[in-house]
């Protein structure tokens, strides 16, 4: 059964693999930072709004993503933090990988957090 458990961890056993991912994305030119509900907040640099552009920072939220540690199938796994249907819904939760495959997270995470280059006719 795919069911992932909302309750927040009581242990700390996360602490190490959130550590290992910060530096994981960091090394992937991301920023990122641990939480203390299990979870890891990562935004790019290169997707922030020019600081001198006051529209720009009032209409763009920048590139930021939110995975958080939670039981899934007996484990200990990543999963991404998507925003509910509406306002007064709570976060959808999606697996993303198990704890312990770190690059594999930062990957994926990187993946979700690229700014495309702009003069390529695909995006890429």
């Amino acid at each position: 059964m795919n069911v992932v458990n909302r309750r927040p961890l009581t242990d700390t056993a996360w602490r190490p693999a959130a550590l290992a991912l910060v530096d994981a994305l960091k090394r992937r030119g991301l920023d990122a930072q641990v939480c203390g509900h299990s979870a890891v907040r990562v935004n790019n640099p290169a997707g922030e709004p020019d600081p001198d552009d006051p529209h720009g920072a009032l209409m763009h939220p920048g590139m930021r993503q939110e995975v958080l540690c939670r039981r899934h199938e007996g484990a200990l796994w990543w999963l991404w933090v998507w925003s509910g249907p509406t306002r007064k819904s709570p976060p959808e939760l999606e697996p993303l990988c198990p704890l312990l495959e770190t690059d594999t997270a930062a990957d994926r995470i990187a993946r979700v957090l690229a700014v495309p280059f702009t003069g390529s006719p695909d995006g890429s």
